[in-house]
């Protein structure tokens, strides 16, 4: 499902499409995950910010940096690689919005960077996380809004959703007790078993 993505702020676009342009022009693997991911395979909900899953040898990552400050992102060079080689993530900004990059360090987060999606939007194709991938990396987050884009993406893929793949990859990371799956599970009972 493609939501509609008329709302988004016109530099969050902007953003996107440029850091996609220069992470295909450096044939870097990457997915797009966070708020806007969730509401291109959902429902949109307001946010000022991009998420990316991404892969960037260290080798790459300052000819990469260099590029992108020239595009008109902002940040500090050594702060973004120190970020991304010591603490496996970098935060860098185009005019207010804020971009984070995470490195895919646990083989769950390799999973959903290998099942992203190619998809043509706003006339560019960006790789997009599955909506498997995308209630796996919330249920970790376990945020109130990310409660609210599970519940979104369940509803608007219903009958699609492979819930085996993701109670096979919660079980890479936590008990099947742990209050996230529990929750998650009352939230599949709700949109699965009242219809």
């Amino acid at each position: 499902m493609v939501a509609d993505s008329e709302n988004l702020p016109q530099n969050l676009l902007i953003a996107l499409q440029r850091l996609v342009q220069a992470l295909e022009q450096h044939q870097l693997r990457y997915a797009l995950i966070g708020a806007v991911a969730s509401g291109y395979r959902s429902r949109p909900r307001a946010t000022q910010d991009l998420d990316f899953l991404l892969e960037v040898p260290q080798i790459s990552l300052p000819g990469l940096l260099e590029e992108l400050q020239a595009s008109g992102f902002s940040f500090d060079m050594l702060t973004a690689i120190r970020q991304w080689t010591q603490e496996h993530f970098a935060v860098v900004s185009f005019r207010g919005i804020r971009v984070d990059w995470l490195k895919p360090v646990l083989p769950c987060y390799q999973h959903v960077l290998n099942d992203a999606r190619p998809e043509l939007w706003h006339g560019t194709t960006i790789r997009i996380a599955s909506p498997e991938g995308l209630i796996l990396l919330k249920l970790l987050a376990f945020r109130s809004r990310d409660l609210l884009d599970i519940e979104n993406l369940l509803a608007a893929n219903r009958g699609q959703i492979d819930l085996d793949y993701i109670r096979r990859e919660w079980e890479s990371l936590a008990d099947e007790n742990d209050p996230r799956m529990l929750r998650f599970k009352d939230l599949v009972d709700k949109f699965y078993l009242s219809h």
